[in-house]
């Protein structure tokens, strides 16, 4: 059966991802942003800092709850919670760290008034491109691997394009944060490629998969594991013309981080190959891969 997405203009996921791009370095494409967030969003970032929580697990469980969720204390108390638990003061670490998220959700709507609106204009051209490529894409991506790695819905959260292409995969939540650009940044990985390389890593943390690598490597893992057979299913629906030159940009247009002194292209297409000849279950693959990686 194939993968149902359930599309969302996202107003405070659009907040966090704005935040946490300026926190890793990315430069907005609109010099005027920086300026606009960059107080607040510093605020933030000091804020989650001082919880003591791992920074980037709570980043990752904020903006995986701000896909159905506006509230800023709700967003900051259940990801505290289910980051470091009901910790002694709890409800003043929530309230502090609520305070800065609604302090930054303040000044995004002081910059971008019409956000939602916008990203709702943004949306009918990237879905009309999954609509068309996308199911075979992710049909291709099965064939590659185990058609039980593919979710059956997941959600598709539209943020402000304000890095020009960024995404990420909220696993626990089901969900797919992607910039609504209206123009492929990059002519050889068209977008539907990252929304689809995004998808597919959504089931990845199911136990029957993801159960022997640790929590906070598996997003990494998982990033990887999918660039081979989405990039290779891309070619199956003529999105793109697969080579290692092609993995290569992919980790660098898509701001996969990867560790010094790592050739991870080699890595992959050595994994890959042992994998394809002899597709051992999907989880010993990809044990294999965070060993490699290592």
């Amino acid at each position: 059966m194939p993968t149902q997405l359930r599309w969302k203009p996202a107003f405070t996921t659009s907040c966090l991802h704005l935040a946490d791009g300026l926190a890793r370095g990315l430069a907005p494409v609109d010099p005027g942003l920086a300026e606009a967030i960059g107080e607040p969003a510093a605020r933030l970032k000091s804020a989650i800092e001082a919880t003591g929580a791992p920074p980037g697990r709570l980043w990752r469980q904020l903006a995986g709850l701000s896909g159905s969720n506006d509230s800023a204390r709700q967003i900051a108390e259940t990801a505290l919670v289910k980051t470091i638990g009901r910790v002694e003061r709890l409800e003043v670490v929530v309230g502090n760290l609520a305070g800065r998220i609604a302090d930054l959700q303040t000044a995004v709507r002081g910059y971008l008034p019409n956000l939602i609106e916008e990203l709702s204009l943004r949306e009918r051209p990237i879905r009309e491109q999954w609509e068309a490529r996308g199911p075979g894409l992710l049909w291709q991506v099965a064939n590659l691997t185990e058609e039980q790695l593919l979710v059956p819905e997941a959600n598709v959260l539209l943020v402000q394009p304000a890095f020009g292409g960024a995404g990420q995969a909220h696993m626990s939540y089901n969900s797919a944060r992607i910039e609504a650009v209206l123009a492929n940044p990059h002519a050889e990985l068209p977008e539907v490629v990252r929304l689809a390389w995004l998808v597919a890593q959504l089931q990845l943390d199911l136990p029957i998969h993801g159960e022997n690598i640790h929590a906070d490597r598996l997003p990494h893992v998982a990033r990887l594991a999918m660039l081979p057979p989405v990039l290779r299913g891309a070619e199956g629906v003529e999105l793109t013309r697969y080579s290692p030159e092609l993995v290569r940009q992919a980790v660098a247009a898509w701001q996969i981080a990867v560790p010094p002194g790592i050739d991870v292209v080699a890595i992959l297409e050595d994994w890959w190959e042992t994998y394809q000849l002899g597709r051992p279950p999907f989880r010993v693959a990809l044990e294999a891969l965070d060993q490699m990686i290592a």
